[in-house]
This record gives C-alpha cells, structure tokens and sequence, in this order.
C-alpha cells in the first residue's frame, strides 16, 4: 500500500511539472521576445507608422489592423500576427522587418500562448 501511494504522489508530480511546463507566460515567455526583436519598430514611444505597438499586454491586444485583429484568442492560425511572423499573411512584409525571421520554435511559442487564451499572465 505505502508504495502504492508513494507511486501516485509521483506521477501527481510528474502531471503537474509537464502541465506548468506547457504553460506559456506573457510576461516571462512572450515579452521577452516582443522586447528583443519586435519593440525597435513597434513602440509607442517611436510612434510606429503601422500604429501596431507591443509595449504592454493592452497595446498588443487592442491591436487591429486594416486587415482585422491582430489576435484572435484561441485562434492563432487566423491571427494576423502569426501570419506576419511566418510570411503567410496575403499583405505586407513578413515581420521583423529588415531582420532575420524569428526562429519556427518561437513563432510555435507564440502561436501555443494564442491558442492556450493569450491570457496576461
């Protein structure tokens, strides 16, 4: 018996790490990100022609574009800013502009926060 449960509190454990693990975070995951390859262009403070900016969690969801949201919770396939970070969107240029693509692990990071609710956390 005593291994028994010495056995479920294990795997309780296990279950909980890989969910935590598959969490992703705004703030410790995806802003990082925004900050280090997507603030030169898209900051308030420098006023981004596209009026697109990522200086908070609020800026990045009240985005729009002529093109529609740029999010849509649940939905990253249809959102705008997967397709500008891989290329696929029928308008503009794959983002960051000028640079090099982000890498396809980040844009699958990205995308899994958007699926998983982009909840600012």
């Amino acid at each position: 018996m005593k291994k028994i449960l010495i056995a479920i509190f294990i795997i309780a454990g296990v279950i909980t790490a890989q969910e935590k693990k598959g969490k992703i975070s705004f703030k410790e995951d995806i802003m990082p990100v925004f900050q280090k390859k997507c603030m030169n262009c898209h900051n308030t403070e420098d006023e981004s022609p596209s009026g697109f900016y990522l200086d908070s969690y609020a800026e990045l969801m009240k985005g729009d574009s002529r093109n529609g949201p740029v999010i849509k919770v649940k939905k990253a396939e249809e959102s705008i800013l997967i397709m500008k970070l891989r290329g696929t969107a029928s308008f503009g240029k794959q983002m960051p502009r000028g640079k090099k693509p982000l890498d396809d692990e980040t844009i699958a990071m990205i995308s899994r926060w958007i699926d998983q609710g982009a909840k600012n956390n």
